[in-house]
């Protein structure tokens, strides 16, 4: 039979596709690998209709199958080139924060040196002081447990794998981002006012690839101001969430945008003179992979003034993600009914 000769994992995904479309009376489509006796795999796109008898029941179900092996390899070709890109992006960006990270790890590994000289000294008094020694190994802890979340974070960015996708309250990883940059912020002189929606709203995403794009915008807002006076360096995170989509907003007060918002996305082109022009193109491909959307704006838009992210000068930078049930419902649905 055809059905045994599906790929184990791809089987029921099938049988439940036919199932649905005799139980629904609607189209049914299906993407899947078939092994043929020689053990070799070929992709499988397979689409088909119900029609009904004239008592309205199911009389036959029709369709076409057709091999899409070359494209499905292309499309993981493209996928693999996408995660190199993004890893090498990602690299480059902890390159620039390597200062910043250094100051990080540095402060809680002094607080541990000074602290544990102090434990030192009071273990050596007649009597000892065990209860202050107590406070300090609590604070030793509690240093230590910081050191290790930079370094984790670290290792996080710079991990290259496969594209993970599971369910994350985006708020959490924004304030992920947001602890990892923190010394470069403060370094820089630059006030971080934040509007965030208190919401658990989850997104379907990969944690890494979606802190790698939230530090880039921080960044290149950062970069943005480099040339303000400390007065007037204003990062402003927004975040507002709807019943399908949360949205995060990214505004400075820097340099602004040039007359053709959408040539930041294209790339090599670049505004810095240490840039490599790929950081927002590469954004771009893993927000849209993620079925959401990033887009910028000069001061003053429509948009911008509604959403109260407008600033004196610079640009807003949004990133859009459809929420979890949302999407899932959404891939669903194009899954059942692909556009013809």
């Amino acid at each position: 039979m055809v059905i045994d000769r599906i790929h184990p994992d791809d089987r029921e995904m099938v049988e439940g596709e036919v199932r649905g479309a005799l139980a629904n009376q609607a189209d049914y489509a299906a993407d899947y690998r078939l092994v043929l006796p020689d053990g070799t795999q070929r992709w499988i796109a397979a689409r088909g209709r119900l029609y009904p008898d004239a008592q309205g029941k199911p009389a036959r179900l029709l369709g076409a199958s057709i091999d899409i092996t070359e494209h499905k390899q292309s499309e993981l070709e493209i996928a693999q080139q996408r995660e190199v890109l993004a890893h090498l992006s990602r690299v480059t960006t902890v390159s620039e924060l390597s200062g910043s990270l250094a100051h990080e790890l540095n402060q809680p590994l002094a607080i541990i040196l000074s602290n544990a000289q102090a434990a030192q000294r009071l273990l050596a008094q007649q009597p000892p002081d065990l209860a202050e020694v107590h406070d300090i190994l609590a604070d030793i802890v509690s240093e230590d447990r910081r050191a290790g979340q930079v370094i984790q974070r670290l290792r996080s960015l710079l991990k290259r794998g496969e594209t993970n996708l599971q369910p994350l309250i985006f708020s959490e990883v924004l304030e992920e981002v947001v602890q990892l940059a923190r010394s470069d912020l403060l370094g820089n002189g630059i006030t971080v006012h934040r509007s965030l929606a208190r919401n658990e709203s989850q997104v379907l995403g990969d944690r890494i690839h979606l802190q790698q794009v939230l530090l880039n915008l921080i960044l290149n807002a950062c970069d943005a101001m480099a040339g303000n006076p400390p007065a007037r360096r204003h990062l402003t995170l927004a975040m507002a969430c709807r019943v399908d989509a949360v949205r995060v907003s990214v505004s400075d007060t820097g340099c602004g945008l040039p007359p053709e918002p959408e040539r930041v996305f294209e790339p090599f082109f670049t505004t810095k003179d240490h840039g490599l022009g790929l950081g927002l193109s590469i954004c771009r491909s893993i927000v849209r992979a993620h079925k959401g959307r990033l887009w910028a704006e000069g001061q003053g838009s429509a948009d911008a003034l509604a959403s109260g992210t407008a600033t004196p000068a610079g640009a807003t930078f949004h990133l859009e993600l459809p929420v979890a049930a949302a999407e899932s419902h959404e891939r669903a649905l194009r899954d059942r009914f692909p556009p013809r």
